[in-house]
């Protein structure tokens, strides 16, 4: 079985840490900007790239497991009409044996083609009754595996989806301030960097 639980955990932490990294990140005065290191961003996404192709293998594998799981169960399908019907078969054979050996009268023989004709229908219903429930089974089995491949994929789609709206809103966020710091600074008013005379005496 693989371990889907430990792979969604790694995936939790990455972003659990990019959750801290954007909290504990500065921010910029009367606007609802931060500034995050490029280098601590892009350790995050270096694990989140590492990260992502073994949820995508985990995937896989759970669908392969499944097709392993229905093939199994389809085996064991067959394995239960195979037993039926080599029952049905033993039980036919030991009716018409039944039969043979009391021929001697006709009331008799009729009795016993009876007996043969019930077994028989018997062994019939019986083995239909194996069959559709084998079939139900099996049914069943690959119902239940592909919603939970299912289950799996939709997981891991809301993963990235949230991963990646996270990931586009920071380097908004990014633009946004390298646009700000490439701005040219306006030069200084005239006589703004002028000091007004000190009053005499106020040296002394």
């Amino acid at each position: 079985m693989l371990d889907k639980m430990g792979a969604n955990m790694n995936l939790d932490s990455i972003f659990e840490e990019l959750y801290d990294l954007m909290q504990n990140a500065s921010r910029i005065p009367l606007t609802d900007k931060i500034i995050i290191e490029e280098s601590d961003l892009a350790g995050i996404l270096d694990d989140l790239k590492e990260a992502i192709p073994k949820e995508v293998k985990s995937a896989t594998e759970v669908l392969g497991e499944q097709k392993n799981i229905v093939a199994k169960a389809r085996e064991e399908a067959d394995a239960i009409v195979a037993q039926a019907k080599a029952e049905a078969e033993r039980i036919v054979g030991l009716a018409k044996e039944e039969a043979d050996r009391i021929v001697s009268e006709q009331e008799i023989v009729k009795q016993a083609e009876a007996v043969a004709a019930d077994l028989k229908a018997s062994a019939e219903r019986e083995y239909d009754e194996k069959r559709r429930e084998a079939d139900e089974y099996a049914m069943q089995t690959k119902t239940d595996a592909l919603q939970y491949s299912d289950d799996v994929l939709g997981y891991l789609a809301g993963t990235l989806e949230s991963a990646l709206k996270s990931v586009d809103s920071n380097r908004t966020n990014i633009n946004d301030e390298r646009k700000i710091v490439s701005q040219p600074s306006l030069p200084p008013v005239a006589g703004e960097d002028e000091l007004p005379p000190m009053p005499e005496g106020a040296g002394e």
